[in-house]
């Protein structure tokens, strides 16, 4: 596999990844462990030390995007709340949706860097065994019929 496309496929990986965190973390669940599943174990040939030290990786960091999902959700809720009123100044508003942006942008950063510091722990083949299984779910998911709200 060409590096171009090894990147964009990371970098797809990961944004895929950072949306299913942070609802999973916003819900309070860990809804996506994948280095826990009996596939990925098995189609990544995981090792009991880099599950460990995968787990390690995302329990270090949880409390920290915990508190990034709650900041960015009372900004947005703030930002709401001043368009609503329609009382506000268009410099308050921008000021707000700055505020959102920079939220958004840390919880990005720090989802990210927690995924760079588990890809390191994989082997190149391993992290395109990963990315291959990422695909084949959101496609699945692609696929299925949406439910209803």
């Amino acid at each position: 596999m060409g590096k171009t496309r090894r990147q964009v496929i990371v970098i797809f990986g990961t944004f895929l990844f950072l949306s299913t965190m942070q609802v999973a973390l916003a819900s309070g669940t860990q809804r996506h462990k994948w280095w826990t599943t009996d596939e990925a174990k098995e189609e990544l040939k995981l090792t009991d030390t880099q599950v460990q030290e995968i787990e390690e990786i995302f329990q270090s960091l949880r409390p920290k995007l915990r508190e990034l999902v709650q900041v960015f959700r009372q900004e947005e809720k703030n930002l709401a709340a001043l368009m609503h009123a329609m009382q506000a100044e268009e410099w308050e508003v921008t000021l707000q949706i700055d505020k959102v942006e920079s939220a958004r942008g840390a919880l990005s950063k720090t989802n990210m860097l927690m995924l760079y510091r588990m890809h390191k722990k994989l082997s190149a083949t391993q992290v395109d065994e990963l990315h291959n299984l990422w695909e084949r779910r959101r496609l699945g998911r692609e696929h299925r019929p949406r439910r209803r709200q």
